[in-house]
């Protein structure tokens, strides 16, 4: 689906069409093999040798190894129960349950992953998994939102989809553009209210000669552009090859092919004849790109290694976990500095790099690559927004894994993402997962650690929170050496993150992954994934449990446990006086049982619940306030952590709301402010102070709405100068035939055009001014 490498264009909000493949495999007669001799270097950390063969020993439930046959009989009795577990989950009656993926755990629990129809239509971002455990049921879902639409009967024809998705190809500058079959009409639920859409498939050429297969999801009543992602995202780097090594192949008539029997029969194919690779005394190439059997060999051995890696660590059967192999394909295009996975062909494809001289068939590469296919069988997370951070950061993180389970001595492992592509012409890594900003070259830093914006980025820069969690949990933070390589890792918080052992952190991340994220998890869902499969594997009691949620924390993701007990200590926003305000309060326990809270030092007017650790109230008094907020398990353990709190004077003249609301593109939010104590009606000439962020703020409107619905406008569109990121301005407005006191709300809508590719704005403040 994805590539190993950064694309040169943002990715825009998407899901991946439900559509599969599935391989062709080549009939088998015999198999022979070139032996080689691998030597097995010494690693550090948790240790694994060249196979593989040293597996950490679990002490909680952990997935069995299910046969082809096996996984397929699982997932036939569960379409066959599908309507009465639908039943159970209280879904509509329009909608059906299909189940895609099936992982069974050794106490005998079975997590069976569904895909979603409503009234027979393809659901897009309703995906859910469900987890049945010694009869009790829950299930783990995409999307909270109701699956209803008012209508299945599209306003807009197939055909206004068609010249829709060509046009936005346009935009995005794909060349020799052409839908693929017929639009298709769907329900997409992926960031929020279920809209009756048409799907759409343009595929073409990207600017660089990568193949395209752009995904367009349009609004079957507007027309309007809901989502835009490239399937195929490719990248930049240097093939390496690997020396002498034992790879599958077939004996089919009187030639050799390159087809793996024991594997699926994974095959390479040479792009140019698209026919398999053959040969007639089963040596295969000589170490250089001059002959062009070499590249396949290193491709073969990089799907060989990444097949027996999943095989013997998770008892996964191929890609898909069906048993079939894969395809790859060497020398595409002509001096093409690109690698990427296709999950449409089910295929790895690889260029030959600069001059045709640098095939890109790293081991790291094609783990990479292929891992994006397992993520597209099984959590099958959105390329775009955080879920395409971690889409990549998956890839990364198996793709290091591999590197690590193979210990090949031309490739010795590292946590450095294609070290030995020369990307940049200066020698050095495509990223670092001990501190991903040490790759700013070229394309802008990856992240070290999770903001608001992360959200916003290409998923190769926002896959960096995810890739540095994966090596703190791995093997800590701080200086250290392994396998000859210098490291140096920070934390967000300053404090040290004592790490696991790989290993186990790659389990973690594995189980996470196939039996608790779905297509929409973003940052925060991924670290209570890996929380739950770390407490299934090691024991929600284990230190373990403990250090996935410290290595989170250290990249600005949730909190630390101290004592057992996790908080978060992120001062709450500023508020005001009048204006009534909650403020959760984030705390668990590594220890079971209900947690109680309790407050001092809190705003007059506001209370905390001892039960839920919800603070509520109406501040009655402006100042800087220190609360302390203790949290006490039912093991007795307790913490106490301490805040800073602003609240502003609002109230007579002035009515403030401070709180900040993202605005996302083409989107209408709403933000209240309550006025109290003043007499009749609002003046002829109130004020409206507001605070906006965006790229181009000309482009939004913005009204203030009275508590019985009458609208007044405050600010019109405008072109304006372009890229004016800020607005900061007191409007006045007549609402004088409006009483004072009410709820009032201030109406920001984004009005961008759509062919404006620009990061979504936010709301930060606003007042009223009598």
């Amino acid at each position: 689906m994805t590539s190993t490498f950064r694309s040169t264009r943002a990715a825009s909000s998407a899901a991946r069409p439900s559509g599969r493949r599935r391989a062709v495999a080549t009939a088998t007669v015999t198999m022979a093999t070139l032996v080689a001799s691998v030597l097995a270097l010494p690693s550090a950390g948790a240790q694994e040798g060249p196979q593989g063969t040293a597996t950490a020993t679990a002490s909680g439930a952990r997935s069995v190894v299910l046969t082809p046959v096996q996984r397929g009989q699982l997932l036939r009795a569960a379409a066959g129960t599908s309507a009465g577990t639908a039943e159970s989950l209280k879904l509509g009656d329009e909608e059906k349950l299909i189940p895609r993926d099936v992982v069974k755990d050794t106490d005998g629990a079975v997590h069976t992953r569904y895909e979603r129809t409503f009234a027979g239509l393809p659901v897009l971002g309703g995906d859910l998994v469900v987890h049945e455990r010694a009869g009790a049921r829950t299930v783990t879902k995409a999307s909270a939102a109701r699956l209803t639409v008012p209508t299945t009967e599209p306003a807009l024809a197939a055909a206004k989809a068609r010249t829709s998705a060509l046009d936005i190809a346009g935009r995005e500058e794909t060349r020799k553009a052409a839908v693929d079959g017929a639009p298709r009409l769907v329900v997409w639920m992926a960031t929020g209210k279920p809209t009756l859409a048409w799907e759409s498939v343009v595929t073409g050429v990207q600017k660089d000669g990568t193949p395209s297969r752009l995904q367009v999801v349009t609004d079957a009543k507007t027309g309007k552009q809901l989502s835009s992602v490239e399937q195929i995202h490719a990248g930049t780097g240097t093939g390496q090859h690997n020396g002498s090594v034992r790879i599958g192949t077939t004996l089919n008539g009187d030639v050799f092919e390159l087809v793996d029997a024991e594997r699926g029969n994974s095959a390479a194919y040479d792009y140019d004849t698209r026919e398999v690779v053959t040969d007639d005394d089963d040596v295969w190439g000589d170490g250089t790109p001059a002959d062009r059997q070499t590249a396949a060999v290193d491709a073969a051995y990089g799907a060989q290694q990444t097949w027996d890696f999943f095989q013997s660590r998770y008892g996964r059967a191929g890609i898909a976990g069906d048993g079939v192999g894969a395809r790859s394909y060497v020398h595409v295009g002509d001096g093409y500095v690109n690698a990427y996975w296709s999950d449409a062909c089910f295929c790895m494809s690889y260029g030959d790099g600069e001059n045709n001289e640098r095939p890109l068939t790293t081991l790291d590469i094609a783990g990479h690559e292929m891992t994006h296919g397992i993520t597209a069988a099984t959590a099958d997370l959105i390329y775009s927004g955080e879920s395409g951070g971690l889409n990549e950061a998956t890839s990364d993180i198996m793709g290091t894994a591999v590197e690590f389970f193979t210990n090949s001595p031309k490739d010795v492992p590292d946590y450095l993402i294609a070290e030995k592509a020369d990307v940049y012409g200066t020698g050095v890594p495509l990223r670092y997962m001990d501190q991903p900003s040490k790759d700013d070259v070229g394309y802008g830093a990856s992240q070290d650690y999770w903001s608001k914006d992360t959200k916003y980025l290409d998923p190769h820069q926002s896959s960096g929170p995810a890739n540095h969690f994966f090596y703190l949990l791995s093997e800590g933070s701080g200086k250290k050496t392994i396998n000859g390589v210098r490291y140096d890792s920070p934390t967000a918080d300053g404090k040290a993150v004592s790490g696991i052992g790989r290993e186990s952190a790659t389990d973690i991340w594995y189980r996470a992954l196939t039996v608790y994220m779905t297509s929409t998890t973003d940052f925060a869902g991924a670290r209570t994934a890996t929380l739950q499969a770390a407490a299934d594997l090691y024991g929600m009691g284990s230190a373990k449990y403990e250090t996935v949620g410290n290595a989170w924390a250290a990249v600005n993701v949730g909190y630390r446990f101290v004592d057992h007990i996790a908080v978060d200590s992120t001062n709450p926003r500023r508020t005001a006086t009048g204006q009534q305000v909650t403020w959760q309060i984030q705390a668990q326990s590594s220890r079971p049982g209900a947690l109680t809270y309790s407050a001092k030092g809190l705003p007059r007017g506001m209370s905390i619940n001892t039960r839920t650790g919800l603070v509520s109230g109406t501040p009655v008094k402006g100042g800087e306030f220190r609360p302390a907020i203790t949290v006490k398990d039912a093991a007795g353990n307790c913490r106490t952590v301490h805040y800073q709190w602003t609240v502003l004077a609002s109230g007579g003249d002035v009515f403030v709301n401070p709180n900040r609301y993202d605005i996302p593109n083409w989107a209408v939010i709403e933000s209240p402010l309550t006025v109290s104590g003043r007499k009749g009606n609002a003046p002829a000439d109130l004020k409206v102070t507001v605070d906006l962020y965006a790229v181009h703020v000309g482009f939004y409107v913005i009204d203030l709405v009275s508590e019985d619905g009458r609208v007044i406008p405050v600010k019109g569109w405008s072109q304006g100068p372009v890229a004016i990121p800020e607005l900061h301005q007191t409007f006045t407005v007549d609402a004088s035939a409006i009483p004072a006191n009410g709820t009032w709300k201030l109406r920001v809508r984004d009005n961008t055009p759509g062919n404006f590719i620009v990061l979504p704005g936010y709301l930060d403040t606003w007042r009223l001014g009598f």
